[in-house]
């Protein structure tokens, strides 16, 4: 689910950025496109990585900290990967993500198959849920876990 690199010209994520109250530099720029072009839901690590092979003359510690202003701001979402380190996602609707137990990589299920899971889950054991535990749920996030066939 990622966006195409051309759908992400510096003024429409300036107008992004504004609309999600999160101020505008290059270096935000850099790391926002890289992460919303990649589809293997990167670590900052990795991120940093891409951005050092462009270039980008952005440390290591503007990557966490940007990646940490796109999560608090809504424009991306952290993902905790079961390790030590996250992985981060620049599609914050809802959708599916599948593990693969091998690596540890993660991918986007596709949107139609995700929709069809999440639109037959049962409301009624959600409110169950919610009233047993005392808790609002305002969003439904599902990660399957498993490896390629064959393997």
């Amino acid at each position: 689910m990622h966006q195409q690199a051309h759908e992400l010209t510096e003024a429409a994520v300036q107008t992004l950025f504004v609309q999600h109250h999160l101020r505008f530099t290059r270096q935000r720029y850099a790391v926002y496109r890289a992460l919303a072009c990649e589809d293997i839901h990167p670590t900052a690590d990795q991120l940093y990585q891409k951005l050092t092979d462009n270039k980008s003359g952005i440390s290591l510690a503007t990557v966490y900290n940007t990646l940490e202003a796109l999560v608090k701001s809504g424009l991306a979402q952290k993902l905790a990967d079961g390790g030590t380190s996250a992985r981060y996602d620049a599609s914050v609707d809802d959708h599916l993500h599948l593990r693969d137990r091998a690596t540890g990589s993660l991918m986007d299920v596709p949107v139609n198959l995700g929709k069809r899971l999440l639109d037959n889950l049962p409301d009624n054991i959600l409110k169950e849920i919610e009233s047993e535990l005392g808790f609002s749920i305002n969003r439904v996030q599902i990660e399957l876990v498993g490896e390629y066939a064959g393997n």
